[in-house]
């Protein structure tokens, strides 16, 4: 597709007429950027930060300042999975609900919005052992020979409830 696209609506609108083969492009990048995503939550909670790397291009640009501070910056993948091993191998349990709610491509590269519930449960915590971050993802994607990775992730924070203190204590455990 030769058209540059900022949103789901204008792809789809183009869409209606264009011809089968760019339909059904559309259609597997589209699923394959999905599984790419359910991937990322399901290596999450299992624990699997093997096959979380699978989930990223080689280098990639981060700023999940709601949870983890560090501000904004450009880490190697293999790094920044290091990290979320470190921070949720420290937790008895969590639970990521991703929702998707635009995908927009743009040839090789592609931007999705996601909602994002993740629960949080710390057996070991002073007070209650759960906690939940309800907030947002901004994922870039690009297409690889590998297929579709995240090559930027930008997290929002909306609102959290329960025990935010486990949580800054296991985060403050990411500098050393």
């Amino acid at each position: 597709m030769m058209t540059a696209f900022t949103t789901t609506a204008e792809q789809m609108a183009y869409l209606e007429s264009a011809n089968m083969e760019e339909k059904v492009t559309y259609l597997l990048d589209h699923a394959q950027i999905t599984d790419v995503l359910q991937r990322y939550g399901q290596c999450v909670d299992m624990r699997d930060f093997k096959t979380l790397r699978t989930c990223y291009t080689d280098e990639i640009e981060v700023d999940h300042s709601p949870t983890i501070g560090m501000g904004r910056m450009h880490i190697s993948a293999d790094r920044w999975c290091e990290l979320a091993d470190k921070f949720h191998s420290q937790l008895d349990g969590d639970e990521h609900i991703l929702i998707p709610q635009s995908i927009v491509i743009n040839g090789d590269a592609a931007f999705c919005h996601v909602l994002v519930h993740a629960h949080h449960f710390y057996r070991g915590a002073n007070g209650s052992p759960f906690q939940t971050l309800v907030g947002t993802y901004d994922l870039g994607f690009t297409k690889t020979e590998d297929g579709w990775k995240i090559c930027r992730s930008i997290q929002g924070m909306s609102w959290t409830e329960g025990n935010w203190q486990f949580h800054n204590d296991i985060k403050d455990s990411l500098k050393h």
